[in-house]
């Protein structure tokens, strides 16, 4: 009995280590197969490394085109568009003779002038101070007038010749700024209105209010002056008479004749140099100053054509 025990646990012994043996071959088997994979990976590496690349096609130069002499940019002077400002100066008038303007200072940087613009009848007007910059030989600005329009428009500087357009998107008053055209030299007269019941003066009475140190036009800043009263002066008289009104402003001025009558009056008091005064003349003057100003310089073009 006891022998046969012993053979039991022999033989289960020997099964351990038969499974043992088993397990161990199986694990080594995959060692061996896991470091032969390795090994040929390796190798295929190596060889891989080995392997000469293949040329791409941009390994063999190909011929470079001749290159074209436009390859390097040849240097082209840039051509300013530029006009001479001393053709631009002072008035200008539309060919409708609604619309006048005083340049009163100009550069190929900046234009500084005044605007005018009235209906046929010329009973109203707006009026307005601009500057703007000068680019080439155009400038572009937006202003407001003196009855609360905006307006926006353009001058062009072509060969002496001055073009204008401005325009109003939304009026707010019966005349508003509006014109389009090349400005002219030449003062359009337009016909005259019905003569107000304002009284007149008699042509005796201008000569005595001209000779004896009295204004004028007494009322040129606050109604608008009648082709009738304006037309009994001479050109002569009629440009005392529209500086009168810069003067009851304080303006100095540098014409000998026109500072020495003025001097002479008891009322002027000239207190403002003209280049600062003229820069800031559309402040300076309510809406009748300038209608009056632009008649008074009508009938003053008109006499001296006719030679009075």
């Amino acid at each position: 009995m006891r022998r046969k025990n012993r053979l039991k646990i022999l033989l289960i012994i020997l099964i351990s280590i038969f499974i043992m043996f088993a397990a161990a071959a199986l694990l080594l088997a995959s060692f061996q197969k896991s470091a032969r994979e390795a090994q040929q990976k390796k190798e295929a590496i190596e060889n891989a490394a080995k392997l000469t690349p293949t040329p791409e096609p941009t390994a063999i130069p190909s011929p470079s085109p001749t290159p074209r002499p436009t390859a390097t940019p040849t240097p082209v002077p840039e051509q300013r568009v530029t006009f001479n400002p001393d053709d631009f100066w002072d008035y200008w008038y539309s060919t409708d003779g609604l619309v006048t303007i005083n340049v009163y200072n100009i550069s190929q940087n900046a234009v500084s002038f005044s605007f005018y613009q009235t209906d046929a009848g010329q009973t109203q007007a707006v009026s307005a101070d601009i500057t703007a910059e000068v680019a080439g030989n155009a400038a572009a600005f937006s202003f407001g007038d003196s009855a609360g329009n905006s307006a926006s428009g353009n001058l062009t500087f072509d060969n002496g010749q001055l073009y204008l357009r401005v325009s109003t998107a939304e009026p707010v008053s019966s005349v508003y700024p509006n014109v389009s055209c090349i400005m002219s030299r030449n003062q359009v007269v337009l016909n005259p209105p019905e003569p107000t019941a304002t009284p007149t003066p008699s042509e005796e009475q201008t000569q005595v209010t001209a000779e004896s140190g009295e204004y004028f036009f007494p009322e040129s800043s606050n109604r608008y002056l009648t082709d009738e009263e304006i037309s009994k002066y001479t050109s002569d008289q009629l440009e005392l008479a529209k500086n009168e009104i810069y003067a009851r402003h304080g303006r100095q001025f540098v014409t000998d004749y026109i500072a020495d009558y003025f001097n002479s009056k008891s009322w002027y008091q000239g207190t403002i140099d003209p280049e600062t005064f003229d820069a800031e003349q559309g402040s300076v003057f309510n809406e009748y100053e300038i209608a009056n100003i632009n008649k008074i310089q009508q009938w003053e073009d008109q006499k001296a054509s006719e030679g009075n």
